[in-house]
């Protein structure tokens, strides 16, 4: 693929017309961008005044079986990091970019910002290692002085461009080469060991070992966080991170086998580890100089890295501060590098970088474990516009995050859990933020496969089933806005918080409904109440063919409609019939509300639910006689009105009264809904009992099949309150 090719291709917007990152006509290229300060960073201090001490306590094999461990985890996550990279545009920022491109800005934030200090503290500890070895080499030297000056001169040359940063690192490099170099022939005139440890004592715990070298693997992510000053992110980060990764593991593995060569187990552990590489090599003041350079170019890239990541962070308008922070001078996050270097310099003189070390290491892995799921996801739901130009086997992220988890508790559970609260402290704030994600994410394409999946499973899943996973799914017919927005509390109060709401405007020949508010009606409970809720607008020749040939149409999806919901305010008997044609035909339910023309629906605390006389066959079964939905609308009532319920019945002779409150005591024990119920159990007729009833907000009456609109509107006069009236569809039950 030619280079004009893939800047015509990474110049076109993603998805949502939102252009990520800007085209860039000049930036880094892999070796420079990437891959030096990389390797720079992962070669740093660890190697000099650890890896001898490592080597000393575990022996040579140990110490490569503890370094491949370590680079098992940056090695999993470097190229889960170059798989993800081929498939987006990275932007600025690199982790925080690549992780909130894929689940959102919460969740980038509440990685990026740890990601952020755990980089820029990093240049603090690689300050102090720079003045350890300085020390060695000029122990005169007053120790404040010198970690000032250093400070001073990685946040200048950081601050004045990265550019000039990376050029000094060229530098550098030649130094620790000739600092390798001189160790390596070392073995040329130094005694040997002549028995070289294969496997040590391991008086120090293998965990442990791996808890203090885990730090030197670190480092795989500075490349990546250079995305936004690359000139073509998408090739070099790979490529960059991958080829830096792989050097340093093999100088890291030839570096125990010459360490456990070159000295004793006890002279390993007795000495200073920068003494023995300085000491047994060729040419000892270039270990020395390799030791100063190495300490100081890791805490340069840090220093220039880290800014860059607090740039994106404020640019998304993550953190406070951020139009200050996110101003870029000259294409350098000036401003974002002097508040890193204030974070930096407030460690020096206050922090104790031992004690916070773990907690670095701790957001490190986080970010890594992250960088591993996002790519698991990806590969999981195997959506088309999951395409990437490098492609790693399904084994790779889980090796990833599965190592990176078991790091964290292997380092130490404790800080680790504290690591964790701090991230999901973040998020909490970030998500009550309500943060406008400007691009698509995974979620949806995680929704759907997840709605998919569950299509697929509900299909196979018989009848009796679906009797615990029945919720109220309603289909609302209106003609008017005015019907749907009037009953808007009511609907949500029947349907909250598992149920779904379908309104359907209809308009009819000579109507002038225009239906211009039910979007945001719908959209309303779908954002404030966490509804399932959709609308549709159709014309139809009326009311009743509308119903009938949308019922038929959305029988067949997945969250088809159960139930039936409308006033009966402007309906005839043809309409209602044909209303409760239409349910039995495609096995729904219905819901007719009788709304009071003055009370309505009163304070919305009580409910009067009638339960029809049952004489002489008072058996409680698994299928109540048109009672179930009834028994579930008031629990649904009681449950969000919070409120109570009463549930009465009126029987002709005496001798039936014990049945009927043993019933309706069953009924409600079996029902689990016995808080907050009352039962009244009545004798006489049932004109009688509606007139001497206690007051209530709504009465719920079973719908029979001949039931009129007169005669539904006489019992709203009856009871002196609005009435529902309910008709099962089947396939609910209140007992299961």
């Amino acid at each position: 693929m030619s280079g004009q090719g893939l800047d015509e291709r990474d110049d076109a917007p993603l998805s949502g017309g939102v252009e990520i990152a800007p085209h860039r006509t000049r930036g880094f290229g892999t070796f420079s961008g990437v891959f030096r300060p990389t390797i720079l960073t992962i070669l740093g201090v660890m190697m000099y005044l650890r890896e001898g001490w490592l080597v000393g306590h575990a022996g040579i094999a140990g110490a490569i079986l503890v370094i491949v461990c370590c680079f098992l985890i940056t090695g999993a996550t470097a190229l889960s990091l170059s798989s993800i990279t081929t498939n987006i545009r990275v932007s600025s920022g690199g982790v925080f970019s690549i992780i909130s491109q894929s689940l959102g800005l919460e969740v980038g934030g509440s990685i990026g910002i740890p990601f952020f200090l755990a980089q820029g503290l990093s240049a603090a500890m690689y300050l102090y290692g720079f003045y350890e070895g300085w020390s060695y080499a000029f122990p005169n030297h007053p120790p404040a002085a010198i970690l000032s000056l250093a400070f001073l001169a990685a946040v200048g040359l950081s601050y004045i461009s990265a550019g000039l940063a990376f050029r000094i690192q060229i530098v550098i490099l030649i130094a620790v080469s000739v600092a390798l170099a001189s160790m390596f022939t070392g073995l040329g005139v130094h005694p040997h060991n002549p028995e070289p440890l294969l496997w040590g004592e391991f008086d120090v715990s293998f965990r442990d070992l791996f808890a203090v070298f885990f730090p030197a693997s670190t480092g795989i992510m500075v490349g990546a966080s250079m995305s936004g000053s690359l000139a073509d992110a998408r090739r070099s980060i790979p490529r960059g991170t991958m080829a830096a990764w792989a050097i340093a593991l093999v100088v890291y593995c030839a570096l125990a086998v010459w360490y456990g060569n070159i000295a004793t187990s006890q002279e390993l552990i007795d000495l200073d580890g920068g003494l023995i590489a300085a000491d047994r090599s060729y040419y000892q003041k270039a270990v020395l100089v390799g030791i100063i350079l190495s300490c100081f170019c890791a805490a340069l890239s840090s220093l220039v890295a880290a800014p860059r990541v607090l740039q994106a962070l404020a640019a998304n308008q993550i953190i406070p501060c951020h139009a200050s922070l996110a101003k870029l001078v000259k294409g350098e996050p000036r401003n974002a590098t002097l508040a890193t270097a204030l974070l930096v310099g407030l460690a020096l003189i206050f922090g104790d970088l031992n004690g916070i070390a773990t907690v670095l290491t701790m957001f490190f892995l986080m970010a890594y474990f992250s960088i591993n799921t996002v790519l698991l996801l990806e590969q999981q739901l195997q959506l088309i516009s999951f395409r990437p130009e490098f492609r790693v086997h399904t084994a790779v992220p889980v090796i990833g995050a599965a190592s990176s988890l078991m790091a964290m508790v292997a380092i130490n559970p404790l800080v680790g859990l504290l690591a964790l609260s701090v991230s999901v402290g973040i998020y909490v704030y970030l998500d009550r933020r309500k943060l406008s994600t400007p691009w698509e994410t995974v979620h949806s394409g995680l929704f759907f496969s997840i709605a998919n999946w569950a299509a697929k499973r509900a299909s196979t899943v018989d009848q009796k089933g679906l009797e615990r996973a029945w919720r109220p799914n309603f289909l609302i017919p209106i003609e008017r806005e005015a019907q749907f927005e009037g009953n808007f509390r009511f609907i949500r109060d029947l349907t909250f918080s598992q149920g779904a709401v379908h309104v359907l405007g209809i308009r009819t020949p000579g109507s002038q409904a225009t239906f211009h508010g039910l979007r945001d009606l719908v959209h309303a409970m779908q954002k404030e109440d966490k509804l399932f809720a959709t609308h549709a607008v159709t014309e139809s020749s009326s009311f009743c063919a509308a119903v009938r040939d949308s019922a038929a149409l959305l029988s067949g999806t997945f969250f088809r409609p159960n139930l039936i919901f409308t006033s009966i305010e402007s309906r005839s008997d043809e309409d209602i019939q044909a209303i409760m044609h239409v349910a039995r035909e495609h096995q729904m339910g219905v819901l007719l509300l009788a709304a009071h023309p003055v009370a309505g629906l009163g304070r919305e605390r009580t409910v009067n639910l009638w339960v029809r006389d049952q004489s002489p066959d008072w058996q409680l079964g698994l299928k109540l006689a048109n009672l179930d939905c009834a028994v579930l609308m008031s629990y649904q009532l009681q449950k969000n009105w919070q409120g109570t319920v009463r549930l009465l019945t009126v029987v002709r002779e005496a001798n039936h009264l014990e049945l009927a409150r043993t019933f309706l005591t069953d009924l409600l024990r079996l029902a689990r809904m016995s808080k907050n119920v009352a039962i009244d159990v009545r004798q006489g007729s049932f004109a009688t009992a509606l007139q001497d009833a206690p007051r209530a907000d709504l009465h719920i009456f079973g719908l029979a099949s001949e039931t009129t609109v007169t005669s539904m509107r006489t019992l709203v006069q009856s009871v002196e309150g609005s009435c529902l009236f309910v008709l099962d569809s089947g396939s609910e039950s209140a007992l299961a």
